[in-house]
């Protein structure tokens, strides 16, 4: 009996040993379909049951991993991995409740169990829940320092509630463990910009588009000229290539215009969208602007470069965020078609950005209804410049919220320019028409949130080097607006005196 039941043991480590082999080989179907022959014979199993759910997880076959974890908790519902792997599973499904509950009866059973607690954190994370998912990834990295994924989730947070010297710490860590790592690396580039260090920023910031990147935003085309990376441009061409959203556009087309002066560029050309392009056709020493369209293209260039790469190139001039504004303007005959009553005080306002930014949530405002301490200000005519998510509310306000609502009628950015030239002030949340107000010298207050705020304004500063006419109020540790609406309720109050 004794030699049948050492021969059994023997089988099964054999088994296992065979399975972890091709699964180490990524052989995954070849080790699932091994499990699933001894599965017929050995249904309780748990231990197969568990590798089988990991085998369809890899193949993509998600409902056939369910299926399996849960056949393996059947047996052992205590299993750490199997209630580990079912929280995977409702992560990648969207079903977050029922993923936090599998991570936490894991982690019950198993305390000390590094993955576990780094998938929290990553589901605490993706929720918002920053402080709890910063002590996930703070308890992994007790047990296991050089857990990256736990460290790089942890920096990750840190950035977002503001904790920039911490985030710069552990990203450094991660750094000098492995340079390549260009996923922490564009993550610091954002942190020391952020923190005011923009040589080593900027340069970092490049592995935005980095094809080592695995969490890369940004796609960069393909072109056949060489990729300019401050060679001398004196008797040559350079295409600059729009990236990212129409506030970045309207922010670093600043730059565009210093490489023929600054740089030597016989020829600058500019690609951009083509909602940007009349407002981005005024600035000064460019050759040619088009829009990017298919069959629209410039012919030739010595040289192209993506926008955001631009300033890297001039942070050790004596202007490193100049051209200064204005830089843009409205003509007389736009600022015609759009006649605006007169009033003592004429303040333009726009409370939700673009629902398609994935950090929307933070920037936008609920709705008007979140302003209406400013609206009982009296002496002002509220022109909306709202467009896209809001333009409904803006034409039918909450019950005692009077405003022109025009953003309805915007055609372009030369429309919004001609309103906004017409202004003694705007008030916006961080998107496109703040850049455009802050680029015309235009008086400006931007609503910054506390949380996830964007790279570009400098932490603690409620001025920015870009827009010397702007203000930034921002939001709370808390995440509430109400105390910057209260400040900015005060200065209008003054304002109309």
């Amino acid at each position: 009996m004794k030699g049948i039941r050492a021969q059994q043991e023997k089988s099964v480590i054999a088994l296992r040993q065979a399975v972890i082999a091709l699964m180490n080989s990524g052989k995954y179907q070849e080790a699932l379909k091994k499990i699933q022959s001894r599965l017929l014979f050995g249904p309780k199993d748990e231990w197969l049951a568990v590798e089988a759910a990991r085998c369809c997880r890899r193949l993509g076959k998600q409902d056939e991993a369910q299926r399996y974890y849960t056949q393996a908790l059947s047996i052992a519902p205590h299993n750490a991995g199997a209630l580990n792997g079912l929280g995977l599973i409702h992560y990648e499904r969207g079903h977050y409740e029922e993923a936090e509950n599998c991570y936490r009866k894991a982690l019950a059973s198993i305390s000390n169990y590094p993955a576990c607690r780094n998938n929290y954190g990553v589901l605490l994370h993706k929720i918002d829940r920053f402080e709890e998912a910063a002590a996930q990834y703070e308890a992994v990295l007790a047990s296991e320092p050089d857990y990256d994924d736990a460290r790089y989730g942890l920096a990750s947070v840190y950035g977002q509630i503001q904790r920039l010297e911490e985030a710069e710490k552990h990203l450094r860590y991660i750094l000098a463990r492995n340079p390549q790592d260009t996923r922490s690396s564009t993550v610091l580039g954002m942190v020391l910009m952020q923190r005011g260090q923009h040589q080593e920023g900027w340069d970092l910031y490049r592995g935005r588009y980095s094809e080592n990147n695995p969490y890369r935003f940004v796609k960069r085309p393909a072109f056949n000229s060489p990729y300019w990376q401050g060679e001398d441009l004196h008797g040559k061409s350079i295409m600059v290539h729009r990236e990212q959203g129409l506030g970045d556009e309207i922010q670093f087309s600043r730059y565009v215009s210093r490489l023929k002066r600054e740089k030597g560029a016989k020829a600058v050309y500019l690609v951009c969208t083509k909602s940007a392009l009349p407002l981005l056709r005024q600035l000064p020493d460019v050759d040619g602007v088009i829009a990017q369209e298919p069959g629209n293209e410039i012919s030739h260039f010595d040289y192209w470069v993506m926008l955001l790469d631009l300033p890297l190139y001039f942070c050790e001039t004596p202007a490193p965020f100049g051209l200064m504004p204005p830089y843009f303007s409205a003509s007389e005959d736009a600022i015609r078609r759009w006649p605006l009553p007169a009033s003592k005080l004429r303040v333009g306002v726009v409370w939700k950005g673009s629902t398609a930014h994935d950090k929307d949530r933070f920037r936008s405002l609920p709705g008007l209804e979140s302003l209406r301490p400013l609206f009982s200000v009296p002496g002002i005519t509220w022109i909306s410049l709202q467009k896209g998510a809001g333009e409904e509310e803006a034409r039918n306000p909450p019950a005692g919220i009077s405003l022109l609502a025009l953003g309805h009628q915007v055609q372009d950015y030369t429309d919004t320019a001609a309103i906004i030239a017409q202004l003694d002030l705007v008030i916006t949340v961080d998107t496109s028409v703040a850049h455009l107000a802050g680029a015309m010298g235009q008086p400006c207050w931007t609503l910054i949130s506390s949380f996830c705020t964007d790279w570009r304004w400098r932490e603690g500063q409620d001025t920015t080097h870009w827009y010397p006419a702007m203000r930034l109020q921002r939001g709370d540790a808390q995440g509430s607006w109400e105390p910057a609406i209260a400040r900015m309720r005060e200065a209008l109050l003054e304002m109309v005196k």
